[in-house]
């Protein structure tokens, strides 16, 4: 089973218009991470050599810094594919954020970048942990 958070933005001074609303972020199936791992590789300018493992002896805060650094033309299709990973929770009903539906329910750019970064360390989150090798 893929892993799912939740996540409530309650603080009103940072969350500003979204303030109150639940979003679902759920893991990306292991074909479609091992894909998106290697072009993202590609795309921060790694060796693919070492292959996914080269991502994974990155910390995530390297990944992210990779990521701020790197062209965006190369990251941008990397960061959108993140939000295929988030929802939009509202009662009973669950919304997959679609790029043409986004804009009716996020008004907060910040709130944007923080369901990728979301999804991006709920995706790699073995990096938090060092360097994604340890076999402790």
């Amino acid at each position: 089973m893929r892993k799912e958070i939740e996540i409530e933005l309650n603080k009103k001074e940072e969350d500003g218009r979204d303030t109150g609303k639940k979003f679902k972020i759920t893991e990306m199936p292991a074909y479609q991470m091992e894909r998106w791992a290697i072009r993202a590789l590609g795309a921060i300018g790694k060796s693919q050599a070492g292959g996914v493992m080269a991502l994974a002896s990155m910390g995530l805060q390297d990944v992210l810094n990779a990521f701020a650094t790197a062209d965006f033309e190369k990251t941008e299709p990397l960061m959108n594919e993140l939000m295929e990973c988030c929802y939009f929770i509202k009662g009973d009903t669950t919304v997959q954020l679609k790029k043409e539906f986004v804009d009716g329910v996020v008004e907060e750019w910040a709130t944007l970048l923080r369901l990728k970064m979301e999804a991006l360390k709920l995706n790699l989150g073995f990096l938090e942990q060092g360097d994604g090798l340890d076999t402790k």
